[in-house]
């Protein structure tokens, strides 16, 4: 079943990716695809995805002065993902993974694991693209953020969400 109202979402979400040269879809958890000339980002409204507080505490943490929903800024860090790629060699990126898969499976608690990855130099770079971006332009994040946030509201009603 798709949900009424996703593709205006979808539309409001990519006519901001186009400047980026990214695009958007609706997906069941936030997600970067930068590999082979492709730009490709996932993004969901249910926020099942495991480290998702810590996400936030670190990008908080990282950038005070910015006042922004998860949302926003899983969104804006997805797209930071594809804007920081070119910076990694393919060998890094490799290690990268490596990295990240040595991370999950070591018996360390949740928030030590999170701490660890947020660390990964690709992660730590497209949180910061993410926050350098929305300080730089706080006008076009608001308008952008009120848009999209009517928009999901207008999903959630006529699915009858809320």
């Amino acid at each position: 079943m798709r949900l009424k109202g996703i593709k205006k979402i979808d539309n409001i979400i990519n006519g901001f990716t186009q400047q980026f040269g990214v695009t958007a879809r609706f997906d069941t958890e936030f997600e970067a695809f930068c590999d082979h000339g492709r730009r490709l980002i996932g993004y969901t409204l249910v926020g099942t995805e495991d480290g998702a507080g810590q996400f936030i505490e670190d990008a908080v943490r990282r950038y005070p002065d910015i006042t922004a929903d998860i949302f926003l800024w899983a969104l804006m860090h997805e797209i930071g993902h594809c804007m920081t790629e070119d910076m990694w060699t393919p060998e890094e990126r490799e290690y990268f993974y490596y990295q990240k898969d040595m991370i999950a499976e070591m018996e360390v608690e949740e928030e030590g694991m999170n701490a660890w990855y947020h660390a990964c130099p690709d992660e730590f770079f497209a949180t910061k693209w993410a926050g350098d971006y929305m300080r730089k332009h706080p006008k076009q994040m608001a308008r952008f953020w009120r848009k999209l946030q009517a928009a999901i509201l207008e999903m959630y009603k006529k699915n009858n969400l809320i």
